[in-house]
Order: structure tokens, then C-alpha cells, then sequence
């Protein structure tokens, strides 16, 4: 058998010389292959770009390993799976059913703000993953989320509250606040009472605030999670039902005192002075409105709580 006929055909006694061959026709015939696939199949693989890859990968390290392997075989092999995910992938772009079929299809694992607990069973995900694949995306408060996709390429994306995303501090030239990272309160019915004895709170004051909200029983609860500026997110198993938002007088005093602190935290970091004077005036305006209806609204809040409790 002659050199070359050892190096395509294989063949126990293939010298050094030979699998150095054999490693650079490879190297070349699969760097034409990648260019062949393109650069969305290198790029970000879907489970069958996946599985053609590894075997490849596989057929490919046999022939580099092997002496006796038929290597003319294993680049036909090589060629014919490549040639099989290009033809998937560009039939999926003509026939949509096709690339469903192969590809899989986007899950919506949060829906008008409401988590699908179904859907995350589906995607073979739990709420730490959730919350993971939003921290990662840069949304990591459900508060603020109206869709949250599981794309079939494993990437989650994130379209957020219209009001939540139109405006940013960096529009206004102004310093944001702090933000930090939520506590989950309840996740799948459970208290954590780790994240509640971390931020000083008892389960009496969570439970009144789910009262407050409308959800007697924590254990409907799928999940509820704390923000840095003390507001509660609750997502129940129920996804029929509408999403518990908290209406306490306490908590609309606090945001239209905080409304008030931010404005004259702008009116201080405005740099032009008809904005100062405006954020001055409207925060002016605020406080005056707060000193009339703070005695009112906390009398009203305090006979509310004695209700709860005494129920």
C-alpha cells in the first residue's frame, strides 16, 4: 500500500508524516464546512446545530486518532452531516413548519407580567433560573417585565412595561439611585425567612401586606419578590386570575414621598435653571399636598391594619 493510499484508506503502519497529513486536510476541510454553515450555526447553536457539531466533532478526532480508520470515509461523513443541518436550516427558512419541527418553538415564560409556572415546567426551568437568565438580561425585577421569552436558541429575551422602559436617568442627565438586587419573600409557596430576617421583617408584616393585596394564603403564592424601594411583586399559581398588586395608603404616601425627594434631588443635579425652578416648584407643590393628606390617609391605613389583625 502507498503513502497516500495508507493515509486516505488507513492502515495499522501510518507514519508521523501521515496523521501530520491527515491534520491539515482536516483542519482545511472543516474550516470550509464552518464557512459553508455560516456564521448563525457557529455563532449560536440550536439543539440539532448542537448534535451535528459534536458529531463532527467526534467522526473528525476518530480519523486524527485512528490509523486504521478509513479517512476518505470520515470526510464524506463529515461532509454529509454539514451538508444535512445546511439543508435543515435553509429548508426552515421556506417552510416555517420545518424549522419548528427541528428548531422548537419560543416559550413565554412571563405574560403581561404574569410568571407561567406551565411553561417554565415546559422549558425545564425553575424560578432560580428564571430569575437568573432575567438578572443576565439585565431585568431583574419583575415588576418590571411584561414578556419574557424562552428562545430556541436558549437565550431569554426581555420586553419590558412600556413605563418602565421609556425614559432613562441617562435621557435626563440625572444620577440614578441605588438599585439593588430584589429578596424573593415566597417562592412556590414557601416563606423565606432567611431573606425576611435579613431586611428586619416578620412573617406578621408579610402576610399583612399579601392581606393587603388580596391574598390571604401565602401558599397560592408562586412567588413574591422585594425590591430595594419596599415594593412587593406577587405572582400567583393561578395564572387565570389577575395579579395581586398592593393598594395600601401607606405605600402611595411613600411613593409620592419619594416622587417629591427625587424631584428636588433633580432640581439640585439640573444644570439648566428652568428645570431647577421647575422640580423645585413641583416638589414644593407635592410636600404642601403630603402635610394635608398624610394625617388622613395614615388614620384611615392604621383602622385598616386593626381590621386584618383582628380577623
Amino acid at each position: 500500500m502507498s503513502f497516500f493510499q495508507s493515509i486516505f484508506l488507513g492502515s495499522p503502519d501510518l507514519t508521523l508524516y501521515g496523521f501530520l497529513i491527515r491534520s491539515i486536510i482536516t483542519y482545511l476541510f472543516l474550516l470550509a464546512m464552518a464557512r459553508l454553515m455560516g456564521p448563525s450555526e457557529m455563532g449560536e447553536m440550536t439543539t440539532i446545530d448542537f448534535i451535528a457539531a459534536v458529531t463532527i466533532g467526534s467522526i473528525a478526532s476518530n480519523a486524527l486518532v485512528e490509523s486504521e480508520v478509513h479517512f476518505l470515509s470520515s470526510l464524506m461523513n463529515i461532509a454529509l452531516w454539514s451538508s444535512l443541518t445546511i439543508l435543515l436550516n435553509i429548508g426552515g427558512c421556506y417552510f416555517p413548519g420545518i424549522r419548528r419541527i427541528v428548531v422548537g418553538r419560543p416559550i413565554v415564560l412571563i405574560r403581561n407580567g404574569k410568571v407561567q409556572e406551565k411553561n417554565l415546567f415546559k422549558a425545564k426551568m425553575n424560578f432560580d433560573d428564571l430569575l437568573s437568565s432575567l438578572r443576565l438580561a439585565g431585568a431583574p425585577l419583575l415588576d418590571e417585565i411584561e414578556y419574557a421569552i424562552l428562545e430556541p436558541k436558549g437565550e431569554v429575551s426581555v420586553v419590558k412595561k412600556g413605563q418602565k422602559s421609556a425614559v432613562t436617568p441617562e435621557d435626563l442627565k440625572i444620577k440614578a439611585e441605588y438599585q439593588g438586587i430584589p429578596n424573593i419573600l415566597v417562592l412556590n409557596g414557601k416563606i423565606s425567612k432567611d431573606n425576611l430576617n435579613k431586611l428586619g421583617h416578620s412573617e406578621e408584616w408579610l402576610k399583612l401586606k399579601l392581606k393587603s393585596a388580596g391574598v390571604d394564603n401565602y401558599r397560592n403564592v408562586a412567588i413574591a419578590q422585594l425590591d430595594s424601594n419596599g415594593n412587593l411583586y406577587i405572582d400567583l399559581y393561578d395564572d387565570t386570575k389577575e395579579r395581586p398588586v398592593e393598594h395600601t395608603k401607606a405605600a402611595f404616601i411613600a411613593n409620592l414621598q419619594k416622587i417629591a425627594s427625587d424631584l428636588t434631588l433633580y432640581s439640585q443635579q439640573s444644570e439648566a435653571q428652568q428645570a431647577k425652578n421647575l422640580y423645585t416648584k413641583y416638589a414644593q407643590q407635592l410636600e404642601e399636598m403630603l402635610k394635608e393628606l398624610r394625617p388622613l390617609l395614615l388614620k384611615t391605613e392604621e383602622l385598616n391594619k386593626k381590621d386584618l389583625g383582628d380577623r
